[in-house]
């Protein structure tokens, strides 16, 4: 295909944000876009109105899982486990002969750097009767694990069946698994300037807990439980920091940029490993009219790595499609600029009554092994 006919996210954007520009001149003044959803303050910290004109309290609450595991990782890591042990145990009735090691170096050397990942979080917000801050929190986990196969393994286990004797501890292969676990709690404000009434800011204030897990797990000690787990080989760090969000309204179009943890620094993780905690600047252009809202979101800095989690660039194309006055049809295609994601289509339900009440279902399938999936409840109080 030539070169002129491929269109790549980046390009995309600057598509829309020419766009927009073109509207300057000729955009009708219209509201800002607001369907009274607290989630979007997660990511948007300008998105929710300057002053609170809603009648209720309100809670929201979501949460989200995806597991990426192509590679087949944990299954191969099961037979590895449950070979070595069936060896060992055959070892100690002297019932080994040399052959014997064959299928469990096998398997091993095909694992060789294959990976296995996952994520999952949660977050709340809480927005009182009569004041315009809205108290905010919540929990994000991000684990990747990967592979290592030590080639001297297959000596020792001829050697193992040569002697008749062979230990399943012996064998120096094992799984190198990184991950960062970000707990915060704090407050949004959004609030407008006389000189600029078509835009809005927001910053939210938060307390940060940021852990960096990083461990080494043999073959001999795998569990299925021990790879992403939030309890051991942690190094925490409790900071103070925030989020500034502006979003700019033209008529149909808004035009948003955020700025995630201004204060940043580095942490050094048990095994030695440093994470270099960095402010990620993202933006999105978003499309409203009186049938549907297009939505494109970009990363324009990218999302910093850690060890085996790899560093990585995000892009996403989204829509909603009314129904009814009360049902939307959600649908999404993101792209990733990254050593191990795939690009993820997802779908999903959305369900409003009222001012406030709002309930949200999607999921993202890539394959029978890269899938996932979010809810999110919000209900005045």
């Amino acid at each position: 295909m030539s070169p002129l006919l491929q269109i790549r996210p980046h390009h995309l954007f600057s598509l829309l944000l020419l766009a927009a520009q073109a509207n300057i001149s000729t955009a009708t003044e219209l509201a800002p876009p607001d369907d009274g959803r607290l989630q979007v303050l997660h990511s948007r910290y300008a998105a929710f109105p300057a002053h609170n004109h809603y009648s209720d309290t309100s809670l929201q609450g979501d949460g989200y899982a995806f597991i990426n595991d192509n590679d087949e990782l944990i299954d191969t890591l099961k037979n590895i486990y449950d070979e070595g042990l069936a060896l060992q145990g055959r070892s100690r009735g002297l019932l080994v002969i040399p052959g014997d090691e064959v299928a469990l170096v096998e398997q091993l050397k095909n694992a060789a750097n294959d990976k296995t990942s996952f994520a999952a979080g949660g977050h709340f917000a809480l927005l009182t009767k009569h004041k315009n801050w809205i108290i905010v929190g919540g929990s994000e986990f991000t684990g990747s694990g990967r592979f290592i196969y030590d080639e001297d393994d297959a000596t020792r286990l001829r050697f193992a069946t040569v002697v008749g004797l062979f230990s399943f501890g012996q064998l120096q292969s094992h799984m190198d698994v990184s991950a960062l676990w970000t707990n915060y709690l704090g407050v949004n404000h959004r609030f407008n300037f006389e000189a600029m009434p078509n835009t809005r800011f927001g910053i939210t204030t938060k307390i940060q807990n940021i852990s960096v897990i990083e461990r080494s797990i043999s073959v001999s000690e795998y569990e299925e439980g021990k790879l992403f787990d939030r309890s051991r080989d942690v190094e925490n760090n409790i900071q103070l920091n925030a989020d500034l969000g502006i979003e700019h309204h033209l008529g149909p179009w808004t035009l948003g940029l955020q700025i995630d943890d201004i204060y940043q620094q580095n942490i050094k993780g048990v095994e030695g490993t440093r994470y270099q905690q960095r402010s990620r600047i993202s933006s999105n252009i978003i499309y409203t009219n009186s049938w549907n809202s297009l939505r494109l979101s970009a990363d324009l800095t990218p999302q910093k790595g850690f060890g085996e989690l790899s560093s990585r660039r995000h892009y996403e194309l989204s829509t909603t499609l009314p129904v009814s006055n009360r049902v939307d049809i959600l649908l999404g295609y993101q792209w990733f600029d990254s050593e191990n994601d795939s690009n993820l289509p997802s779908a999903g339900l959305r369900y409003r009554l009222g001012e406030l009440l709002r309930i949200d279902a999607q999921f993202s399938y890539a394959g029978p092994r890269e899938f996932g999936g979010g809810v999110s409840l919000q209900l005045p109080l």
